[in-house]
């Protein structure tokens, strides 16, 4: 990272140092001390402008995809420093003698005006060329930095879309170690065992469920976005299979409740079956009363989810605690890969109830 700023330092130093150069006289042949001091300050001119836009327009506009304030910007620097560079010719150029006004200082000189061309004439003064010279550096500078800058700023958008698909798969192992491992396969089809000795109606329905499930993580989940519908589909298939599990007696309490807008909405999958996976595994117990109580809701700014689920003896247990940690840590590298400055996450503990709320703005 050191060595991508350094790199990227000394190549903006280069793209100001060749373009300036282009401005600075040869050393055999100096001019005036005011022409000198007029090179100078314009060049520190453009040399400030081209600072302000690396370092404040591009991240505050171009990062943000705002580019019609990125160009008002550029058009109202570009006025200020014309007005800056006709300043400094006021007081220390003659655009018509092309030398220091204060002559008096260099009259053993004697430095007469060119004579004018013949054959043609100059309709234009000579301040004219001078402001289409310093426009045509200013966006000369104005491209290069800011295609550098795009340039690196697309390198940096590949290295996160990278990440995120790196995160994203591990994401989806983990879930498919936690949720799709022989243990649940076996307990899944037991329970459809169960249920077809006792020749249940349920038998077909337990099978579609699962087949469901797997459809979902197998397929689904390789997508970068799906309709939230899906992931709600998938969230209810996923708590009704949980409930084989248990008989009427011992079933947890569960509360799913859905209040969307837009169920077309798009999600990144298993963000949200990641928190009721952790409720399922860590709130539910066959010995004592237990429940989860899951909300969905989406307004016009914002999708908010939270789980808050009651704690079992099980969440005690220090490698218990330490696996529930490693799933909301890869959940919450996953939302910032994704989501980046556009979510808020938080999980607290009260009395016996253990609470998360996951903010998604649009």
């Amino acid at each position: 990272m050191e060595q991508r700023k350094l790199l990227k330092g000394i190549v903006h130093l280069l793209i100001i140092g060749v373009l300036l150069s282009q401005s600075i006289p040869s050393f055999s042949r100096p001019l005036p001390g005011g022409n000198m001091i007029n090179i100078s300050l314009t060049n520190i001119n453009l040399v400030l402008f081209y600072i302000l836009n690396i370092a404040i327009l591009i991240p505050k506009y171009i990062e943000k995809r705002s580019y019609r304030r990125y160009f008002l910007s550029v058009l109202i620097l570009l006025l200020a420093s014309l007005s800056i560079h006709h300043l400094i010719d006021y007081y220390l150029w003659d655009p018509y003698h092309m030398i220091s006004i204060k002559r008096n200082q260099f009259d053993k000189l004697e430095i007469a005006p060119s004579p004018k061309p013949q054959g043609f004439l100059f309709p234009l003064p000579p301040f004219f060329f001078r402001t289409l010279s310093f426009t045509f550096r200013y966006f000369l500078l104005l491209g290069l930095g800011t295609a550098f800058e795009v340039l690196l700023l697309f390198d940096n958008e590949r290295t996160r879309n990278d990440e995120m698909e790196k995160q994203k798969a591990i994401g989806e192992l983990n879930f498919l170690k936690t949720q799709l491992n022989p243990h649940f396969l076996l307990n899944a089809l037991n329970n459809i065992y169960a249920l077809a000795r006792k020749k249940s109606e349920d038998t077909t329905n337990a099978i579609l469920l699962l087949s469901d499930i797997l459809r979902h993580v197998l397929y689904e989940a390789g997508k970068s976005k799906i309709p939230i519908k899906q992931e709600i589909d998938f969230i209810h298939n996923y708590i009704k299979m949980e409930k084989l599990k248990f008989t009427e007696e011992n079933a947890p309490n569960i509360n799913f409740n859905v209040n969307i807008q837009n169920k077309d909405l798009l999600i990144e999958p298993l963000i949200l079956m990641t928190l009721v996976e952790n409720a399922f595994k860590h709130g539910v117990s066959y010995l004592t009363p237990s429940f989860i109580l899951i909300s969905l809701e989406e307004n016009e700014r914002e999708l908010r989810f939270s789980v808050i689920n009651s704690i079992t003896k099980k969440f005690e247990d220090p490698a218990e605690k330490r696996h529930v940690g490693l799933g909301i840590k890869n959940l919450e590298n996953q939302m910032e890969l994704i989501y980046p400055g556009k979510y808020s996450f938080r999980q607290k503990r009260e009395n016996n109830l253990f609470k998360s709320f996951l903010t998604i703005k649009k």
